[in-house]
Order: C-alpha cells, then sequence, then structure tokens
C-alpha cells in the first residue's frame, strides 16, 4: 500500500505507441474512480529481434524496469501480453511471468493459462470490415496489407480475411497479400499490392498506421478513396478520423481494455478472483470505404420521417448514429450526456413552427466547455468535427423550410468555426508546449556541462527544470555503478540504488552520502516519498547505449506522458557526462601524484619505440623520424648532408657457419664501429637485418673520407682482436645533398644503396680467415 491506497502496476509497450496510451488513459481513468495508485512500467517487445536495428538498437534497455515490480510495492498486476511479447512462446512467456510471483497478475489481449484475462474479440470486427466490404459494396477484388509475418494480431486478422473471402465465393491469390510492419512507411508495398493487381477494388489494411502509407500511394496514383477504392484501417487509433476522406475502421476498445483491467486487478487484490472477459471490436462505417455520410433516409423509422418523430426519439436516434461506435464504452454515457444537451436544442428549433431563433451562444459556450474537458481525451476533437460533419448531413437532407436552412447552415458554420479555432489553438498550444518541454530537456544537459563538477548545483539545475515538464514529483535513482544490459533486458535488480535528488509537493532535495540508500523494493514508497493522493507514476530507465545509469520515476497523468523519454534519455546524457567527470578527476589526481614516474616510462616507451634492442642505435622508426625532422627543419635549409648507407658482409655466411649469436656480436661491432667513426649529433640507425644508415651536416669536403678512413681502421683493429676465425666488415654507399625541404628519405637511401652496391666489387671472396 502507498498512502493507504491500493497500488496497481500495468507493463505495456512504448508509452509513444497510439494503443499503448488508449489503454493507459482508460487505466488511469478508472484508478481515479476507485482513487487507487497506478504505476505504468512502459517497456518494449520481449522478444529483441522484433527491433529495428537501425532506430531503436537500445530498447531492449526499456524492459529492466519490469523487474522492478514487486509483491513489496504493488497490490495488483496488469500485464499487456499482445502489447510486449506477442513474439514469444507460451513457455517464454511464462518463465517471464514467474519473476513476479507473489504478485496478483491479470493479463490483456491473451488468455494463458492460470490467469484472468480481459482481451478484445478482434476477430468480431475485422470479420465485419471485410463481410461490409462485399456485402454493402460489392466489392470483388479485395486486398489485404498485412503486418510482420510473425506477428500473432496480423497472422490472426489475416486468416479472417481468407476465411470470410473464402466463405463469400472469393478466391485468394498470394498476390492479394502483401506484408508491412505496421508503421506508416508502407507506400512502398502499397504500390507492389496495385501493381500486381491493376483491378483491385478494396485493401484492407491490419492496422490503421499502414493505412496512411497506403493513402499517400494511392493519391499519388490519382486513385479516388472512398469511390473507385475502397479502404479499410484496424485499430480506430487517433489518426484514422483525420485522414482524407475519414478512414473507416475497427474499433478493438483499447481504451475500455484499460480501464476494465484496472476495475478486475482492483477486485482480483482485493478478493484474489475475478473471471476473464471477452470485448467484442467493433466496425466504424466512415467514408473510405464507400460509405456515405449520414443523410435523413438512413434514419428512418417505420416509414417516418426523423423530424415527425417526438425529441426524445429523434436523439435516441441520433445517439445511435453519432455515438454508436462508443455505446459500450464506460464514458459513452458522460459522452452523449454532455453533447445532448446541444443537440436537444437544435433539434428543438427545427421541429419548432414558428420562427425561432437557435440559442446560439448557449450552444457554443456548452460547446467549448465540451472541448476544453477531460472528455476529448476519450472522444477527441477531431471525433467530435465528424460527427457535426454528420449531424449536418442528416439536417441538410431534411425537408426544411428555406428560412430554417439558412438558420441551421449559419449554426454549424458557426460550430465548425469553434471546432477549427479550437483545433488551430490546441495545435498551437502543443506545439509552444513541446518547445518548452524540448528546450526544457536539453537545458538539463546544458547545465550539467555548465556545472560540471559540482554535483550540488548540478542536480538542483536538474530538478528546477523538471518541475517544468508537467511532473507532480519526479525521483532520480542512480545505480553504484552503470550496469551492462543484456538485449534480453533480464538482470536481477540491485538490493538498493541511490536517490540523488526529487522533489514532490512536500519537499526538493539534493541528497549526500549514504542517506541517499534507498532499498530497490521501495523506491515508490520510502521516507523521501510524499503523496497525500492518488497518484499515476511511471518508472523508465536512465541509459545510454549499453549502460544503464539508474530509473527515473515521475508523478504524472496520461496526457503529459510524450515528455517521458525525451527527459529520461537527457538525463542519460547527464549521468553519463558526470560519470565522464568524475573518472576524468580520478585519471587526474593519480596523473598528478605520479607525473615523474609516467614521464619516466613514456620515455623509456619512447626510447625502445626508436631503438633497436639488439645494438642500442635508431631502429628503422626512429631513424626515419629524426632524419626527416633534420633535412625539412626550415632552419637547416641550405645545409650540406651525406647519407651513409652500410650492410654487413656475408652475415648469412656467419649465422650458418658460427650461430646466431656470432652473428648477433658481428651486428653490434658493426654498429659500434659506425657509432666511433661519426659524431655525437649525427644520427646512426640499424634499419634491416644487416642495413645501417648514418646521417651528418657535413662543413669540410673531406668529411667522407675521413669517415670512410675512419670506418676501415676501426674494422681492421676490430679483426686483429676479437680473436674470431672471420672478417667483421660492411660495404658503404655514401650520397652527399643540399638540404631544401624537397628531399625524401626513399630517395636519399635509394641513391645511398646504389652507391654500397659499387662498393661491394671490392669486398672479400671469403670472409673465414
Amino acid at each position: 500500500m502507498t498512502n493507504n491506497r491500493l497500488n496497481i502496476g500495468i507493463f505495456t509497450c512504448h508509452i509513444d505507441n497510439d494503443y499503448a496510451t488508449e489503454v493507459c488513459k482508460g487505466a488511469e481513468y478508472a484508478a481515479k474512480e476507485l482513487d487507487c495508485n497506478l504505476i505504468v512500467f512502459p517497456g518494449m517487445f520481449l522478444n529483441a529481434s522484433f527491433y529495428d536495428p537501425a532506430n531503436q538498437l537500445y530498447d531492449y534497455q526499456y524492459n529492466s524496469i519490469f523487474y522492478y515490480a514487486h509483491p513489496e510495492c504493488l497490490d495488483a498486476l496488469i500485464i499487456s501480453v499482445g502489447a510486449i511479447s506477442s513474439l514469444l512462446s507460451e513457455k517464454d512467456m511464462n518463465s517471464f511471468l514467474s519473476h513476479f510471483d507473489g504478485i496478483p497478475i491479470l493479463t490483456l489481449e491473451e488468455k494463458l493459462p492460470g490467469y484472468p484475462c480481459i482481451r478484445t474479440d478482434n476477430s468480431k470486427g475485422m470479420r465485419d470490415a471485410i463481410e461490409h466490404l462485399i456485402k454493402e459494396h460489392k466489392r470483388k477484388h479485395i486486398c489485404f496489407v498485412a503486418g510482420k509475418e510473425d506477428n500473432t494480431d496480423s497472422n490472426l486478422r489475416l486468416k479472417i480475411y481468407r476465411e470470410v473471402l473464402s466463405e463469400n465465393g472469393l478466391g485468394v491469390e498470394d498476390r492479394m497479400i502483401i506484408h508491412g510492419d505496421f508503421a506508416e512507411y508502407c507506400q512502398e508495398e502499397t504500390a507492389q499490392l496495385l501493381d500486381a493487381n491493376p483491378d483491385a477494388d478494396a485493401i484492407v489494411f491490419a492496422n490503421d498506421h499502414m493505412a496512411i502509407g497506403g493513402y499517400a500511394e494511392l493519391k499519388a496514383r490519382g486513385i479516388r478513396i472512398g469511390e473507385t477504392m475502397s479502404v479499410i484501417g484496424f485499430d480506430d487509433s487517433p489518426s484514422s478520423v483525420n485522414m482524407d476522406p475519414p478512414l473507416t475502421t475497427v474499433n478493438i476498445n483499447s481504451c475500455e481494455l484499460g480501464f476494465r483491467a484496472v476495475y478486475a486487478a482492483v477486485r482480483l487484490a482485493q478478493t484474489g478472483n475475478m473471471k476473464s472477459e471477452a470485448l467484442d471490436s467493433r466496425l466504424i462505417n466512415r467514408v473510405s470505404c464507400c460509405c456515405h455520410l449520414c443523410t435523413e433516409s438512413d434514419l428512418m423509422k417505420d416509414g417516418r420521417h426523423l423530424l415527425d418523430l417526438d425529441i426524445p426519439d429523434i436523439i435516441d436516434i441520433l445517439d445511435g448514429r453519432l455515438f454508436g461506435e462508443i455505446a459500450d464504452s464506460f464514458y459513452a454515457s458522460k459522452v452523449m450526456s454532455a453533447y445532448n444537451r446541444i443537440l436537444i436544442d437544435i433539434v428543438s428549433v427545427i421541429k419548432s413552427d414558428i420562427d425561432t431563433e437557435y440559442p446560439q451562444n448557449k450552444i457554443i459556450d456548452e460547446l467549448k466547455c465540451i472541448l476544453e474537458s477531460d472528455l476529448t481525451d476519450f472522444y477527441s476533437v477531431q471525433k467530435t468535427a465528424y460527427m457535426f460533419r454528420e449531424l449536418a448531413s442528416i439536417f441538410s437532407s431534411c425537408k426544411l423550410s428555406a428560412a430554417k436552412s439558412l438558420q441551421f447552415n449559419r449554426l454549424n458554420t458557426t460550430i465548425t468555426n469553434t471546432i477549427s479555432l479550437f483545433i488551430s489553438n490546441q495545435l498551437y498550444n502543443t506545439i509552444y508546449e513541446n518547445k518548452m518541454m524540448g528546450w526544457s530537456s536539453i537545458y538539463i544537459t546544458r547545465d550539467t556541462l555548465t556545472y560540471g563538477e559540482d554535483l550540488g548545483k548540478t542536480y538542483t539545475s536538474i530538478l528546477h527544470k523538471l518541475q517544468g515538464l508537467n511532473y507532480e514529483g519526479a525521483y532520480i535513482y542512480t545505480y553504484d555503478d552503470p550496469v551492462r544490459i543484456t538485449d534480453t533486458g533480464s538482470w536481477i535488480v540491485p538490493k538498493s540504488v541511490f536517490l540523488q535528488a526529487f522533489f514532490n509537493p512536500n519537499n526538493c532535495q539534493v541528497l549526500f552520502g549514504e542517506s541517499r540508500r534507498v532499498p530497490s523494493i521501495e523506491i515508490f514508497d520510502n521516507e523521501y516519498t510524499y503523496y497525500d493522493k492518488r497518484f499515476t507514476s511511471v518508472i523508465v530507465p536512465i541509459f545510454t547505449n549499453e549502460d544503464q545509469h539508474g530509473v527515473f520515476i515521475c508523478n504524472t497523468d496520461v496526457a503529459h506522458f510524450s515528455s517521458i523519454y525525451s527527459t529520461s534519455l537527457q538525463l542519460g546524457a547527464a549521468l553519463k557526462y558526470m560519470s565522464l567527470l568524475r573518472e576524468q578527476n580520478i585519471t587526474q589526481e593519480q596523473l598528478r601524484m605520479s607525473l615523474n614516474e609516467i614521464h619516466e616510462k613514456n620515455e623509456l616507451l619512447n626510447h625502445l619505440s626508436t631503438s633497436d634492442e639488439l645494438t642500442g642505435i635508431y631502429n628503422r622508426r626512429g631513424f626515419m623520424e629524426r632524419v626527416e625532422y633534420y633535412i625539412n627543419i626550415p632552419s637547416n635549409c641550405g645545409m650540406k648532408a651525406i647519407l651513409l648507407f652500410a650492410d654487413m658482409d656475408s652475415l648469412k655466411v656467419v649465422n650458418d657457419k658460427f650461430g646466431h649469436k656470432d652473428g648477433d656480436f658481428a651486428l653490434k661491432n658493426i654498429a659500434n664501429i659506425l657509432s666511433q667513426s661519426f659524431g655525437p649529433h649525427d644520427v646512426i640507425g640499424r634499419i634491416g637485418g644487416d642495413e645501417f644508415v648514418c646521417f651528418a651536416f657535413i662543413d669540410d669536403s673531406d668529411y667522407v673520407t675521413e669517415v670512410q678512413r675512419k670506418i676501415k681502421d676501426f674494422s681492421a683493429e676490430l679483426n686483429a682482436t676479437c680473436g674470431k676465425p672471420y672478417f667483421i666488415e660492411m660495404s658503404v654507399g655514401v650520397t652527399e645533398f643540399v638540404c631544401d625541404g624537397e628531399q625524401t628519405i626513399e630517395d636519399l637511401l635509394s641513391q645511398a644503396d646504389t652507391a654500397l652496391y659499387s662498393n661491394k666489387r671490392y669486398k672479400r671472396m671469403s670472409i673465414l680467415k
């Protein structure tokens, strides 16, 4: 229990998803009626292979928050099985559910053994939709755009499509079916379907979002939707009524599902029992299937015209037609009651025999009250606009006097303008609010960069920004160290977490030290939380790529869910930056404490990387870097220099006859001879097995001759005193040049090498003494 109220948890899919949002709307409404708390755990698909790897690479992170559901913090748990696990086997799903033993569980969409379930019978609505095309509109060539091939819902809808066509004597060929991905970007799939079926007269989409892409392709081809082509969607998403023409679709009662689920979960928590329920899906006829807007002839009763009936009967008939799609919902009576006040005023004036004016101000005021109320959360402003469009069609088809027709048209114009102005203002406010929320989220990262190492100021600034994002409370929990989450999303929640900062109506605080530590099972209810009334909470992970830094919990309503993900991602960036700063500070401290040691090691590493291990002189890399620097530095331009190329005579013979130890002895002595023959500032290196190179600036025309004499003398002295049965000698080649910044080492080496091979003509026939 939290604040002595029941805590009802709900596992759902991504809360940016229309279906998940609608379910949460209904759940929140029921939670308000029952005065219980609602805790939303918005994960993703439990099967990570479903993700789009390019755009949703780390979405599996969201599934980690499921494991914070614990009997200590939840009285009952609703799991939207169809939304989060439609790709899992029953065995894998039962394994997942076993993590939550001790919590009474209710499933949505799919019945699993041992768990009560509330679901919608999608088959009825889909069957009605396809039969409507066949029987009402006489469609003969009906194509189908299914969802992903491994999706349970898609396969069910496709199965019903095949069955209904077969039952009505219409064949189904593979070319009449194509698979999309449930997103609105299926214009290409629709194009392929139309190319394969040039005589198609109807297309059924497995969800409304794919119908958006279908509309785009049909319009691009000049095909008139609702005239030459019938189109039907599925889900009754908020976008369906906004489409042009409004989309005929199937209402799957997602909002009602969430509403009933919370009532059932409370019953389950209190009694331990509840019966499974199945709701019907319902076909919603709009214009896209080729149905027309409603007219009086559609509403005649027993051959009597609509306006010949009594006002209560007229209102009943209008309610059935205009609000039939929501008739079974929990909010139907509230919606119809509100709009009936307007309908009664309109009908009263129309039926009046005297020249009565509409109470226009009263009607418009009542309409504005409805539009500004929470009824629009369930019956949208767009549906209201479509409802009045149908109402206008009905009364325009009635036999009204010219005066009454003019009066009604004026009223209808005012109503339309009022709705249009409200939508325009609503759009502006939404854009402005999103802009402010966007900037507030971005400022979280900006202020983290600004305050950096001052954690107090950083978290204080973050709390200030969060308070501007329609959250009634917010809690930032972190781990000791970032955690790597596998792409299964399954992991063990740490026993405790750190509450870094929080705010609620009672307090706003940044915490330090051990006072931050909170047991994980108490993150929703601890000494820092404050709830004077029921709440809706959402928990999301704070992560960057594979690293999860903690969790973010906010108290807000469903209407403001849209800012949660951007906030958590900004928090992830902020915590990542703070983590990097901590690591940087540690590193800098270590650098300060051991700067001399590191410097010495760097010097040693540099020496090792540029020195020949055997002889101690430069290796190829060291020689090249040093000489390139000398010949290209501007201050050396115009100076004379030499490059001497030397290689030991008959190293292979020494190695083969006397062993590699003697070979190494010979090479070391070659290096010593060259070092003795050149000056201390000259550059000497071993660039190959038996190859050596020397570089020196010269200001004496006899320098080369003198160097060659020294090499000869030192070699003779070595061979006279070393006691080896072979001669240690070398062939040399020299090239002279003037530094001008244009030479390359490779060219100079090539010239010296050529000279060396000329010198090899004078070497001994045998090195053996």
